[in-house]
């Protein structure tokens, strides 16, 4: 009986020896690994950030009737007539009665009929008087520094302009919202005040926001601001310390008109691109106060906890590893073409991984 007994037990433990080397098995064919391979990847933020542009109002003095001489975002030089307002005595049809008598002109000289001479010689003496009459009846109005026009404005043009960039507060940029509204329509009656137009200087336009990561903003430093589809060129103008937040102000070096009527928006900042190893962080774990990941040694399949170097970046999901740097420097880490257990645990971190 007691013979029987051992037999039992003896084909009982090779039936759980055999169970477990399944189930090990089992587990090594079934853990997930990730083969490290390089990559160009983007170090970038999404943040909420305020538009400052260096920006005036130009506004009416009198009553009248307004006539824009030039169409919305267009460019002008200094100096340049942008717009005339007409006051309510002036004859509402001078301004076509100049603009006929200026074509008949015109077409005379193209003729050069010697015959048209007289005629042309009169014709300018009445544009003459046409043109003081309307001049002693009409406000002109010029740019006084080159740059674009607008028509739409949100009154904050003077408290965010770029004497005022490092007083900017976060309180700024979380308030700050789009409410910009048209100007006076062409060839409509306006009010003494009323804002005519808005002149924007487009070589100095500007975000700012709320700087998460210091160590990405470094003064001087060339970013990418990403607007829907497009990516437009930047520097890091300044990081300006605040008690409870550093303000990072980017200056656009390449100009894009869908920012001109922009006050607060979501923009993707991309620092930097890079050429390297993503590190899942669910595959990292820190043992004796190193950070690293379990590679498989490929002869021996099993798993071997390496030390993680020259980390580049980190965002929430991953690590990234400057490989090339590791390589010339003969650092001894992670390296291309590794392969890692991407979630390791007690088991698969000790047995053979057979996939």
């Amino acid at each position: 009986m007691r013979k029987i007994r051992y037999s039992r037990l003896f084909i009982l433990g090779v039936v759980i020896y055999i169970l477990f080397q399944g189930i090990v098995l089992l587990i090594g064919a079934k853990t997930s690994t990730l083969e490290m391979k390089d990559g160009n990847y983007e170090v970038k933020t999404k943040v909420k950030a305020l538009v400052v542009r260096d920006e005036y109002l130009v506004k009416s003095d009198i009553d009248g009737t307004l006539s824009m001489l030039v169409n919305e975002n267009d460019k002008v030089q200094k100096s340049s007539e942008v717009a005339i307002i007409f006051n309510n005595n002036v004859d509402k049809n001078l301004n076509k009665k100049l603009e006929e008598l200026n074509k008949e002109i015109k077409k005379l000289k193209e003729e050069n009929n010697v015959f048209s001479t007289g005629i042309i010689s009169s014709k300018e003496d009445e544009l003459r008087i046409l043109k003081k009459q309307m001049k002693s009846n009409t406000s002109t109005f010029y740019a006084t520094t080159p740059g674009v026009v607008s028509f739409k404005y949100d009154g904050n043009e003077e408290e965010y302009n770029v004497d005022n960039l490092e007083n900017i507060s976060k309180e700024d940029i979380d308030n700050a919202s789009n409410n910009y509204i048209n100007t006076v329509k062409n060839n409509k009656g306006i009010k003494s005040e009323s804002v005519i137009f808005r002149m924007i200087n487009n070589n100095e336009i500007y975000l700012a926001f709320v700087s998460e990561d210091n160590q990405l903003s470094n003064e001087g430093d060339n970013v990418k601001i990403k607007i829907g589809k497009e990516e437009i060129n930047g520097e890091i103008y300044k990081n300006c310390k605040k008690p409870n937040s550093v303000i990072t102000i980017i200056k656009f070096t390449q100009q894009n008109t869908g920012i001109y009527d922009t006050r607060v928006e979501e923009f993707d900042i991309i620092y930097k691109q890079i050429e390297c190893l993503r590190i899942p962080k669910k595959s990292i774990i820190t043992r004796d106060k190193k950070l690293g990941t379990f590679v498989i040694n490929e002869e021996t399949k099993k798993s071997d906890f390496v030390e993680i170097k020259g980390i580049s970046y980190e965002d929430d999901d991953y690590v990234y590893v400057d490989f090339r740097s590791n390589q010339n420097k003969g650092i001894d880490t992670v390296d291309l073409h590794d392969r890692i257990i991407l979630k390791p645990n007690f088991i698969n971190k000790n047995i053979k991984i057979i996939n």
